[in-house]
């Protein structure tokens, strides 16, 4: 039996089930007297101070063995500090005279409701994190019976699980896990991102894996394809064993240091994706020549507040000052009125409502103080800005205003700027891209978030597993839209980047090499293999495979001529 779901970290492991189940433990509402209330307060106060030190814990263990993703529990240590949270728990326990453990669940009920308006797909996807707190509080509260750990397992084995918590996942004996295998899940998720930091396969969003499969049974996972198969015969495992051929030999060390030049001599950037600060100066340990995209609206915070411009201040200038002379490209607020406002203004799509340049342009204030912050920061080495969600010109006509406001501002205020801070474009609406002739000579350079394009190009979500197998990057339309994101980028002399998923695949960053593209961004991890495959591939040879591409029909008919006439630098090792 072969289930379908989302390949999120490449390659093929076969090996004995080990099905991880969990029983929700419910929790009760009591009523305490007013003598006892203290009592409550205390004993969640001690449940939250057990829960930081077990999450330090965890995050210097995994500091130590994988290093750039301990950042992940930073995230975590700061929502025990949150008063949305504890305080929010404690006036509960006082006023309305009731446990602990239900005054933790009526918290998490109110911020799940909060977490459900956010337009950003990303943060949205949080709630992950926000549960495994709230887990842990509730697990030393005694709330809750701790289950088995999977820190010790006794053997070698694929895990099956409805999804793993952050903790779970970071806690997890690596060692001994020959795949993952989820019913839940995305490309984004903390599991996805370890699971590609081990080198291990992953499958995600398989909807039913954990009722299909049992303990114990023979279970192949084909990470590079979003495959699982049960019980494979051996004609079954010849197969999935041949459509590896893209995938490489793990990249030793070495690699990180060589420079990313074709054999005949095209030189490509290969950048990094961040989110944090602290994975933006892990991702030069893994090869990254600087950070071609940084997420900056962690800097809201839990509360969802503007950051003012003096805290922004420093954080970019220490990132620029740990990265340079490398360059830091820092993405504008990607939000909306949902991200910042609990119960604030809805929309019935947020992902299609008043985010990003479109709140600007009615709320410009806070985006005035990171434009500040940034240009401040650009004194200490080079760094770009970069708008996100552009539909065409008007947009960015608005954007140049604002920025020559803000120049304007610093130059009365006698603050030290730069002047000539390059201005860029993400282009993730079709819009955009339909336009990018037109947006050229308005920028100093184009990024292409191909997530997003792709997903409004298609009209897939993604993260969806019932249409997850329509989300296609090689769909012709995909790679005709992209070609003439370039030749608009080209004609008019700027560089154009690409930072979604398909930079992170070696077949597909290949293929966007060969159709012109000299910057790719990508999580850190992916930088050695990508740049492997580029090192022992020619240009010469890409371009017209990439030309070849534009004229089929298909994604399976695109996808088999790219694997045929690239096999050879796709199975290339780490150091060539």
């Amino acid at each position: 039996m072969k289930l379908e779901g989302i390949g999120v970290s490449p390659g093929l492991a076969v090996g004995p089930a080990l099905v991880v189940e969990r029983e929700a433990v419910p929790v009760f509402r009591l009523l305490v007297p007013a003598e006892a209330v203290d009592c409550e307060v205390k004993r969640l106060t001690r449940a939250v101070e057990a829960s930081r030190e077990q999450l330090k814990a965890i995050k210097e263990r995994l500091r130590h063995e994988v290093g750039v993703h301990a950042y992940i529990f930073d995230a975590h240590l700061l929502m025990l500090e949150d008063p949305l949270l504890l305080d929010s728990a404690v006036q509960i326990i006082r006023e309305e005279l009731v446990n602990a453990e239900w005054a933790l669940r009526t918290v998490s009920d109110q911020l799940h409701e909060r977490f459900e308006g956010l337009s950003d797909e990303y943060l949205k996807e949080r709630t992950t994190d926000l549960d495994d707190v709230l887990g842990r509080i509730q697990l030393n509260l005694g709330g809750a019976t701790d289950a088995p750990s999977l820190a010790r397992l006794p053997g070698r084995f694929v895990i099956v699980a409805v999804d793993l918590t952050p903790s779970e996942a970071a806690e997890l004996d690596w060692e001994h896990v020959l795949a993952i295998a989820t019913d839940a899940g995305s490309p984004s998720h903390h599991t996805s991102i370890l699971a590609r930091s081990f080198g291990i396969p992953a499958v995600v969003g398989l909807q039913d894996a954990t009722t299909r499969i049992r303990a114990g049974v023979t279970v192949a996972v084909d990470g590079s394809h979003g495959a699982v198969v049960i019980e494979p015969g051996e004609d079954a495992l010849a197969s999935l064993r041949a459509g590896q051929g893209e995938r490489r030999l793990r990249p030793r060390a070495e690699s990180r240091v060589l420079p990313c030049v074709t054999r005949d001599g095209v030189r490509v950037s290969l950048l990094a994706n961040a989110e944090f600060p602290e994975e933006a100066a892990h991702a030069l340990e893994y090869g990254a020549e600087g950070i071609g995209l940084f997420r900056s609206e962690y800097l809201l915070g839990r509360a969802r507040r503007w950051p003012d411009e003096e805290r922004q201040y420093e954080v970019y200038r220490r990132m620029v000052e740990q990265i340079g002379p490398r360059p830091v490209t820092v993405r504008t607020w990607d939000v909306g009125p949902e991200d910042l406002v609990p119960g604030g203004p809805t929309s019935a799509n947020p992902a299609l409502g008043e985010r990003a340049l479109r709140l600007m342009r009615r709320a410009p204030e806070p985006f005035r103080a990171q434009l500040r912050a940034l240009m401040r920061a650009a004194v200490h080495g080079p760094l770009r800005i970069l708008f996100p969600f552009v539909t065409g010109p008007s947009d960015v006509r608005v954007v140049l205003e604002l920025l020559e406001e803000t120049r304007a501002s610093l130059r009365r205020d006698g603050v030290p700027f730069a002047e000539d801070v390059p201005v860029g474009l993400m282009l993730e609406v079709p819009s955009a891209a339909a336009t990018a002739d037109l947006l050229a000579p308005l920028v100093q350079f184009f990024a292409v978030g191909t997530n997003d394009l792709i997903q409004y190009l298609l009209a897939v979500d993604r993260v969806d597993p019932r249409v997850s197998n329509l989300y296609e990057p090689l769909h012709p339309a995909v790679l005709r839209t992209i070609d003439g994101v370039v030749r608009a980028a080209t004609a008019h002399s700027i560089p154009v980047s690409i930072c979604g998923e398909m930079a992170s695949d070696p077949l597909q960053a290949l293929l966007l090499v060969g159709l012109g593209v000299r910057e790719l961004s990508m999580s850190p991890v992916a930088i050695a293999g990508v740049k492997a495959a580029l090192r022992a591939a020619s240009a010469s040879r890409l371009e017209p495979v990439a030309r070849a591409s534009l004229s089929l029909a298909t994604a399976d008919e695109i996808g088999a001529m790219l694997r045929r006439e690239l096999a050879e630098a796709l199975t290339a090792p780490a150091s060539s």
